[in-house]
């Protein structure tokens, strides 16, 4: 029996690692070379990071059998709570002028880069395992 795709908790603090990583040696490059970039970018690492928490953190508590009317309105206070916090950095950014869309964009994707390059990594097993078999079959 080949490997088994699986995706648990440690796919997704793996994510949240790779994400934080990525943030890091991309906002030290952009210290380095593009200081005005640097908000921007900051800005939408925060939007993707919360974004995928909210997430995460909605669909533990929605699956949790016995959910109560604590646990709907304390989802819904994370959610207002958040855009409240986002709309604020965001008008933060336009007034300041410091707004860069293609920063703000490249701080937004993080969180997406890491889910690909993990399940890529997930996937890389399967198919070497799959195409030896093949070529092995045809010899």
């Amino acid at each position: 029996m080949g490997p088994v795709l699986e995706v648990g908790d440690r796919f997704i603090r793996q994510v949240y690692i790779l994400t934080i990583c990525f943030t890091i040696v991309i906002a030290a490059v952009l210290l380095g070379f593009k200081r005005p970039l640097l908000p921007s970018f900051l800005i939408g690492s925060a939007i993707s990071l919360s974004l995928f928490w909210s997430m995460e953190f909605a669909v533990r508590r929605f699956i949790q059998p016995g959910k109560t009317k604590h646990t709907k309105s304390l989802l819904g206070f994370i959610a207002f709570g958040k855009y409240i916090v986002l709309g604020g950095l965001l008008y933060l950014l336009f007034k300041m002028e410091w707004l860069n869309i293609y920063a703000l964009a490249g701080g937004i994707v993080l969180v997406q880069l890491a889910i690909i390059i993990k399940a890529v990594g997930l996937l890389m097993p399967i198919l070497m395992d799959a195409f030896s078999n093949k070529d092995s079959d045809q010899l």
